[in-house]
This record gives structure tokens, C-alpha cells and sequence, in this order.
């Protein structure tokens, strides 16, 4: 175990690293990383620059070897930022991954972002202020956190893109370990990948499974999603690195599929008795899942879907 300003690193099989990040400290999205034999992997590179220079410095220091590759589960810049950090190694990705950290790179100012950072962090604040609701202040106040640190480094962040890029399956053969890489196409993004060690059956799922959090629909499609996990299933998983949440097991990728399942029912059947959009923002969060982090992250999706499924 070590911990650091951003994140606390547990090995979870020899050699076998998760990065699970701490609340509101900016780095939002877990990485982790594996010891090959020879040199390392990272997964995932946090949102800040600093925590992925923290993230590098770790794992050499814990493994004694250099980074050789860098993977990419999907393009959200909570998992990317940090590639800044990783200019040397070989950075991998699916074709669409790369596609669209270039895009979001095209044509970016960082003083109109400044601005609307702003703008988003004054009504952050006054939802804050009027939140009764304990849970959903913790959560908001770590946001506005996460994002306000995000704000502080926008100027140290740059495009560095995968040069490695591949579209169903890769696999690299470490003298110690193989690791797979795979891609059934895209549920939380229009392209996920994730990673699994057959050896010591792990899987580094990025933002295809949460653990204990509410995950973000937005940016892909739920019913692909559904049967992304309904692929993953199969898989025989020890130990389960999400993209946010503490390191689970095989009964998360069921529980992942029971709560985007879950949603898109409840809002499909609200939409068929003529609920509106702002009737149902106002309901409290499904039972089941209220003592989920992240919970505006549930008020994100309500209002998602509610157009998604038309």
C-alpha cells in the first residue's frame, strides 16, 4: 500500500497494481498498472498531470522497472490528462479512442473553458449552499474540488495521442505475464476497451464497471453498454479494477448491468405515464441505489435518458 496526495496504490495480486484515486484531490478517474517482467503498464493516466507523474513514479519505484506502455480505456480526459506525463513510452488505444481525444483537442481555448469552468463553479457553489441533503453535498463539493484543480492545470495539459491503436483484440507478452486487451465497441463512450490478465485473473475495467458509484451514461449508449458487460461476463475475474470506486470483483460486472438495465426501464416506464422531465428530477434517487457515490451523477442520467429514449 502506498498513498499519495491523489491516489492510494494497492497491490491486488503480485505485481498487479490499483491506483484508487481520493475524492476531490482532482486525479477523478482510477488507473492502475502491471509489472510485465521487464518493464511496466499503466492503465489509465488520471485527469491532473501531477497525479500522473505521482502515478509513473510509483510504479517504478515500487517495481524497480520503467514504463514501456500506456493504455487508454476510452478518451474521457479523467483517463487521458495525464498522457502528458508518458510522452516517451508507447501509448495504446482503440481507433475511435484516438479519434476522439484528437477531436476534443481541435480547436480548444483554454480561456473560453476558463470561463465556463467559472461559470459552472458559481452555480455549483449556490446548489451547494441551499443542498440539504448530505450525501449529495459531500458529492457536489468534491466535484466543484475535482474540477477547480482541473481548472489550476489547464495550462499544463497538451495532446499527446496513442500511436499504437487496434480495434477487437491485443495482446502483449511480458517475460512474466500476458496482457489482453478488448474491445466490443462502446457503452459509456463510443469506444471502451478494457484489460484482463488471464494468469491471475484481473480486469482493469475503466468506466465499463463502478464500483459503489452511479456511472455517467451520457457520452455513449446504454443498450450497446448492456451488452458490452453481457461479454464480460464470461471472463473469470478474481480481482476488478473499476474506473471509479474501490477494487471489486466478478459481481460488480452483474451489478453494472442491473443498474443501467435498472434506469432505463424506470425512466422508460415513467415517460409512459406522462412523467415529465422535471417531475422526475424531482423524485428521490431508486431506492436501490441511494446510497451510491456520485449521486448528481444519477440526476445527469435521469436527464440523459429521459431524451435518449425518446
Amino acid at each position: 500500500m502506498m498513498e499519495t496526495q491523489f491516489f492510494t496504490c494497492k497491490e491486488v495480486k503480485d505485481g498487479l497494481y490499483a491506483a484508487i484515486v481520493k475524492d476531490g484531490q482532482g486525479a477523478l478517474g482510477n488507473a492502475g498498472f502491471v509489472d510485465l517482467g521487464d518493464e511496466i503498464l499503466v492503465f489509465d493516466t488520471f485527469m491532473l498531470p501531477q497525479a500522473a507523474l505521482a502515478l509513473r513514479e510509483a510504479a517504478e519505484e515500487l517495481t524497480g522497472k520503467k514504463v514501456k506502455y500506456v493504455v487508454n480505456s476510452h478518451y474521457h480526459g479523467d483517463h487521458t490528462n495525464g498522457n502528458i506525463m508518458f510522452k516517451d513510452t508507447v501509448i495504446i488505444s482503440t481507433t475511435e479512442t484516438r479519434h476522439k481525444i484528437q477531436e476534443s483537442f481541435r480547436n480548444q481555448d483554454v480561456s473560453a473553458m476558463k470561463a465556463g469552468l467559472s461559470s459552472y463553479f458559481a452555480q455549483l457553489e449556490d446548489r451547494i449552499a441551499g443542498e440539504l441533503n448530505g450525501q449529495m453535498r459531500q458529492a457536489l463539493q468534491n466535484d466543484l474540488s475535482d474540477k477547480r484543480l482541473y481548472a489550476e492545470s489547464l495550462d499544463l495539459i497538451e495532446e499527446v495521442l496513442p500511436t499504437v491503436i487496434f480495434d477487437e483484440k491485443l495482446v502483449i507478452q511480458g517475460s512474466e505475464r500476458t496482457v489482453e486487451l478488448h474491445h466490443f465497441g462502446g457503452g459509456h463512450t463510443g469506444s471502451d476497451l478494457f484489460m484482463y490478465i488471464p494468469e491471475d485473473q484481473v480486469l482493469y475495467a475503466g468506466d465499463l464497471v463502478l464500483v459503489n458509484n452511479h456511472a455517467w451514461m451520457g457520452h455513449g449508449n446504454p443498450h450497446e453498454w448492456l451488452g458490452i458487460l453481457e461479454r464480460m461476463a464470461p471472463f473469470s475475474v478474481s480481482d476488478l479494477i473499476p474506473g471509479h470506486g474501490p477494487v471489486g470483483s466478478h459481481t460488480n460486472i452483474q451489478s453494472m448491468q442491473e443498474y443501467v438495465g435498472d434506469l432505463i426501464r424506470f425512466v422508460s416506464e415513467m415517460k409512459v405515464k406522462g412523467t415529465s422531465k422535471e417531475e422526475l428530477l424531482g423524485m428521490p434517487v431508486l431506492e436501490k441505489y441511494s446510497k451510491l457515490e456520485s449521486p448528481h451523477v444519477y440526476e445527469w442520467n435521469i436527464n440523459f435518458l429521459y431524451d435518449y429514449l425518446g
